[in-house]
C-alpha cells in the first residue's frame, strides 16, 4: 500500500509537471526574462551551497549548440520547489536525483518540485540545446564578413550565464566548473580553467548529439576543474583565433584575436605590458595571481571597453585605440584580484570591485610607465544621486549610465587613500583579499578590513561617500589686507556636517611670466565653513584652486577673482594636470549656467594656442565640440554668435595646424579640430581642395579615416559637389570600413527623402532582423540627425516618441542604446523637455536600457536650456 501511494504521488508529480510546462518556442523572447530578482537570489542562497557544474558542449554546428549539464549542490531543506535559470533552451532530458521528469519549464526558469529534492546532496542532469546570441549577452556568435570564419565569445554580465547552461545565475552562488567542449579541429578554445587535454576525435567518440562533419574534423577539449567562480564571471572562447603565448612568473599568458585582425595587433607589446602589470600587482597587493593562466581576447563587440571574467578578459575591437591599450590591460588584470578573487554579493556593489581595480590600475600606470591617469572628463553636473543604489533585479544594473557612478566611486576611494596614506590603504586591500579570497564580499567587508589595519573609524565616512546623494561643491572665501591674506575659509555646499574630508589647496600668483605656484596646503574641512588659520599672512593669491592634484571628489567653484584670472591666464600655468582641471571647472560652470558660454570660448581662443600638452588639448577640444553641438541645438537663437564663434575656432585651429609642424601630435589634434569646425563656405572649400590634393598642409597626411571624416563633414553641411566626392571616395576605398563610412556620409546629407527611407528601416527593425543589418543601422543612427539639422529631425520627432515603447519591446539592448543616444529628439527648449519628461509617465514602462537613454536625454536638454539662458542674461 505504501509503495502504491509513493508511485501514485510520483505519477501525480510527473503529470503536474507535464501540465505546467510550456514550450520555450511559444514564449515571446523578452530581455527582462534574463533578470534575477534580489529577493529570489537571497532566498535561493539561503538554501543552496557547495555548487558544482559539469558541462559538455558541442559547438560544431552553426546557429545552435548542444549541451549536457550535471549540477551538484547541497540543499538546506526540501520543503519548497527550487528554480534553475535557463534561457530559451530546448530540453531533451531532465533527471532529478536519478528520477526522469518532464520539465516544468517556461523558457526562462526550470522549476524542480520539492518532492524530488532532498536535504543534503542533490544532483540534476539536463540535456539541452540553445541558440547562439547575436546581441550583447550570452554566448555570442560572430561570422567575420572579411573571410567568413565563425567565432564564439561570451559575455555573461550580469545574468546571462543561463544562456550557456542551466545555472543558479547569481553572484553569491560561486561554483566550480568542469568543462569539456567539442569543436572543429582548427579552433582554439579557452575558459576559466586551464586546458587539461586536447585531442582529435572520430565520429564514434562524439557523444553529444549527431555531428555531420567527416571524422577527424573535430577535437575534444577538456579543462581542469575551475576555482569557485560566480556564474557571470565564467567564460568561453572558441573559434579559429590567431593566438600568441608568453609567460610571467609561471603564469601562462595567451592572446586571442580574429585571423583578419591579426596583422594590426602588436602582440609582443601587449603581452610584455601584461607581464609588467602582473608582476607589479603581485608585489603591490601582497597576493599572488590567483589563477593558473590568463587569456586575453580581442573580440568584435562588447557593451563596454572590456569584460574581465575569471582568468580571461575580452576587449572590444570597437573601443581599442590604434596603439596597444595599456590602461585597459592594466584595469582588466587588476579585476582578476578585485572582482574575481573577491566577488560582489549582489549587483548594488559591482561598482566597488571595478572602482578599486581602476584605482589600483591608475597607480600602476603611474609607477610602471610614469604617466598618471588624468581622471574622468565626465561632468560633475551629471553626477549620480549616489554611488550605491538598491537594485531589485539584475537588469536594473543597466537602468543608469554606470560611468558617472563609477567615476564618483574611484574619486571617493582616491580621497580615502589620501586620508589614510598609500601604505595603509594598500595594506587594507591586502587584508581584504586575504580574508575574502574566492568568496563574496561587500562594502562593509572592505571598510572593516581598512579599519583593522588603520585602527580608524571609517563607517560614517563610507556612508557619506558612497550612499549619499549629490556632490560637494567646494569654494574658497578669502580677503586680503595689503598683499597678505587676512581671512581664509573653505565653504562646503551639499556636504555632510559629521564627516571630515581632506584636500590640497593651491595658491597661485600672477607674475611677469604667468601664473606661479605660491603655496600648497593640505587642509581638513568639516561642516559648511572651515576657517584655515594657517593661511593668514600668506601672500594674497590671484588664483585659488581648492582641489589641487585632484585628491577629492568635489566640484570646484572658483571665487570671482580666481575665475577672472583663470579665464585670462590659464594657459600660463606650468602644471598640465592643473590646467586640465581648471578647464574642467570652467566647463562645469558653463553647464551649471553660472558662466556664459561665450566667456568659455573666448578663454579658449586666448589660452589654447599656448597649450603644449596633447591630453589637455584633447580634453578642451572635446569641450569645444560639445559647445558647438549646444550652439547648433539652440538654433535659430544665438545664430549670429554661433557663426562667429565657430569660424574663430576653425581659423585658430588651421593657424595652429600650420605652426605646429615640429610637434606632430599637436599638429594632428589641431587639424582634426579644424575639420570639425570648418562650417564656413571658405573652410569647406579648403577641405575639399585638400581631399582632391589641389592643396596640402605640410606634416598632415590624409589617412583613409581622415578622408572619410572630411567627406562626411562636407556632405553633412551640404557643400556643393560633396555627393561627387562621396562617390569618388567610395570607388577608391571598397573596404568594409570604407563601406560603413560611405553609409554614414550618405545619411548625414540634409536630404529629407534619404533620411525618411532609412528612418522607416530603423522603425521596422526587430530582434529577429539580420544581425548585419543592426551593424548598418547603428552607423545610420549615428549620422541620421546631426545637431544642426533640427528641421529634418523635427519632421519625425513625434513618431519617434510615439513608437518608442513599441520599439523597446521589439528590439535588443544594443539597438535601444544606439536609438536613445542618437534619435530621441531635442530642441533646447522647455516644450521639448516636457515632451521628453512625458515619456516617463507612460503606463507600459520601458526597459532599463531605454529608460537610461531617456533620462540622459532629459539631462542633456536641461543642460542646453541652462546654457542658453545664461547666454541670454549676458550683459
Amino acid at each position: 500500500m505504501r509503495l502504491f501511494s509513493l508511485c501514485a504521488s510520483l505519477l501525480l508529480c510527473l503529470l503536474i509537471g507535464a501540465c505546467q510546462s510550456t514550450s520555450p518556442g511559444s514564449q515571446q523572447t523578452d530581455e527582462k526574462s534574463l533578470g534575477i530578482s534580489a529577493s529570489v537570489a537571497k532566498q535561493r542562497a539561503s538554501r543552496v551551497s557547495q555548487v558544482s557544474y559539469q558541462l559538455h558542449l558541442d559547438l560544431t554546428q552553426a546557429r545552435r549548440f548542444k549541451g549536457e549539464a550535471l549540477i551538484q549542490f547541497e540543499l538546506a531543506d526540501s520543503e519548497q520547489a527550487l528554480s534553475l535559470d535557463l534561457e530559451q533552451a530546448l530540453i531533451s532530458q531532465l533527471l532529478i536525483n536519478g528520477q526522469k521528469l518532464y520539465p516544468n519549464y517556461d523558457g526562462h526558469r526550470l522549476v524542480i518540485p520539492a518532492s524530488l529534492l532532498q536535504g543534503g546532496s542533490n544532483q540534476i542532469k539536463v540535456d539541452f540545446s540553445s541558440p547562439y546570441s547575436h546581441e550583447d549577452q550570452g554566448l555570442i556568435e560572430f561570422v567575420d564578413p572579411k573571410d567568413g570564419r565563425r567565432y564564439l565569445y561570451s559575455h555573461f554580465l550580469p545574468s546571462s550565464a543561463q544562456t550557456l547552461a542551466p545555472q543558479f545565475d547569481q553572484p553569491d552562488l560561486r561554483a566550480s566548473y568542469r568543462l569539456s567542449v567539442l569543436a572543429p579541429s582548427d579552433w582554439q578554445v579557452a575558459s576559466a580553467a586551464k586546458v587539461q587535454s586536447h585531442q582529435a576525435l572520430d565520429e564514434s567518440r562524439q557523444t553529444v548529439g549527431e555531428n555531420h562533419q567527416p571524422a577527424g574534423e573535430n577535437s575534444l577539449w577538456q579543462f581542469m576543474q575551475s576555482e569557485p567562480v560566480s556564474p557571470h564571471n565564467f567564460s568561453l572562447l572558441a573559434g579559429p583565433y590567431q593566438t600568441w603565448q608568453s609567460e610571467a612568473e609561471g603564469i601562462a599568458l595567451l592572446l586571442f584575436a580574429r585571423q583578419s585582425q591579426a596583422e594590426s595587433i602588436d602582440a609582443e607589446t601587449w603581452l610584455s605590458q601584461t607581464q609588467q602589470a602582473l608582476s607589479y600587482y603581485q608585489q603591490r597587493l601582497g597576493s599572488q595571481y590567483p589563477f593558473g593562466h590568463y587569456t586575453q581576447a580581442i573580440v568584435p563587440h562588447l557593451p563596454s571597453e572590456f569584460r574581465a571574467s575569471q582568468a580571461q578578459t575580452s576587449f572590444s575591437e570597437e573601443s581599442l585605440p590604434r596603439v596597444t591599450p595599456r590602461r585597459a590591460i592594466l584595469r582588466a588584470l587588476a579585476e582578476q584580484w578585485l572582482g574575481n578573487l573577491v566577488t560582489l554579493k549582489w549587483w548594488d556593489q559591482l561598482w566597488l570591485n571595478q572602482s578599486l581595480a581602476y584605482l589600483v590600475a591608475d597607480d600602476a600606470e603611474a609607477q610602471l610607465f610614469g604617466q598618471a591617469h588624468t581622471g574622468s572628463q565626465a561632468s560633475f553636473i551629471r553626477s549620480p544621486e549616489q554611488v550605491q543604489q538598491q537594485i531589485a533585479n539584475s537588469l536594473e544594473l543597466f537602468s543608469q549610465d554606470p560611468l558617472p557612478s563609477q567615476n564618483k566611486a574611484i574619486a571617493q576611494l582616491n580621497q580615502l587613500k589620501f586620508m589614510l596614506g598609500d601604505a595603509s590603504f594598500y595594506q587594507g586591500i591586502g587584508q581584504y583579499l586575504e580574508r575574502f579570497a574566492l568568496q563574496n564580499a561587500d562594502l562593509n567587508d572592505f571598510i572593516s578590513s581598512l579599519e583593522q589595519v588603520t585602527k580608524q573609524p571609517l563607517s560614517q565616512w563610507s556612508q557619506t561617500a558612497f550612499k549619499r546623494a549629490g556632490i560637494i561643491r567646494l569654494e574658497a572665501e578669502f580677503s586680503c589686507r595689503g598683499d597678505r591674506i587676512s581671512r581664509f575659509n573653505l565653504i562646503q555646499h551639499n556636504g555632510d556636517a559629521e564627516s571630515m574630508q581632506r584636500v590640497k589647496v593651491g595658491l597661485f600668483t600672477l607674475g611677469r611670466h604667468g601664473l606661479h605656484k605660491n603655496l600648497v596646503s593640505e587642509v581638513n574641512y568639516q561642516g559648511e565653513r572651515t576657517e584655515v588659520k594657517r593661511l593668514k599672512g600668506v601672500r594674497c593669491p590671484d588664483l585659488v584652486y581648492t582641489n589641487y592634484q585632484n585628491k577629492a571628489y568635489v566640484r570646484v567653484k572658483l571665487d570671482k577673482a580666481s575665475l577672472e584670472t583663470a579665464l585670462l591666464h590659464l594657459g600660463s600655468l606650468e602644471e598640465a594636470e592643473l590646467r586640465r582641471m581648471l578647464w574642467q571647472s570652467l566647463w562645469e560652470s558653463v553647464l551649471a549656467g553660472e558662466l556664459p558660454l561665450p566667456r568659455f570660448i573666448g578663454s579658449a581662443l586666448v589660452n589654447l594656442p599656448a597649450e603644449t600638452d596633447p591630453q589637455v588639448l584633447l580634453s578642451v577640444q572635446d569641450q569645444l565640440r560639445e559647445a558647438k553641438a549646444l550652439l547648433e541645438q539652440m538654433s535659430p537663437n544665438q545664430r549670429r554668435y554661433s557663426r562667429q564663434a565657430l569660424n574663430a575656432i576653425a581659423q585658430m585651429s588651421l593657424r595652429l595646424t600650420i605652426t605646429n609642424k615640429a610637434e606632430p601630435e599637436l599638429q594632428s589634434l589641431w587639424f582634426d579640430n579644424y575639420q570639425h569646425f570648418a562650417v564656413s563656405h571658405q573652410a569647406k572649400r579648403h577641405l575639399a581642395a585638400l581631399l582632391e590634393e589641389r592643396e596640402s598642409l605640410p606634416g598632415i597626411t590624409l589617412t583613409p579615416e581622415r578622408r572619410w571624416q572630411i567627406v562626411t563633414h562636407l556632405n553633412r553641411y551640404d557643400y556643393p559637389g560633396s555627393e561627387r566626392l562621396l562617390l569618388k571616395e567610395k570607388q577608391h576605398d571598397g573596404s568594409p570600413e570604407g563601406e560603413q563610412a560611405a553609409l554614414g556620409a550618405l545619411v548625414a546629407r540634409p536630404s529629407a527623402k534619404e533620411k525618411r527611407q532609412w528612418f522607416e528601416r530603423i522603425q521596422a527593425h526587430t530582434k529577429e532582423s539580420d544581425p548585419q543589418l543592426l551593424e548598418k543601422l547603428t552607423q545610420v543612427m549615428r549620422h541620421l540627425y546631426p545637431s544642426e539639422q533640427k528641421a529634418l529631425s523635427q519632421a519625425s520627432a513625434e513618431q519617434r516618441l510615439t513608437e518608442l515603447a513599441s520599439l523597446d519591446r521589439r528590439n535588443s539592448q544594443r539597438f535601444m542604446q544606439s536609438y536613445t543616444a542618437n534619435l530621441l529628439p531635442r530642441s533646447c527648449n522647455y516644450a521639448s523637455l516636457l515632451r521628453l519628461q512625458a515619456l516617463l509617465d507612460k503606463p507600459e514602462g520601458f526597459s532599463p536600457t531605454t529608460l537610461r537613454g531617456i533620462n540622459q536625454t532629459i539631462a542633456a536638454e536641461q543642460e542646453c536650456i541652462r546654457v542658453q539662458e545664461a547666454m541670454q542674461q549676458r550683459p
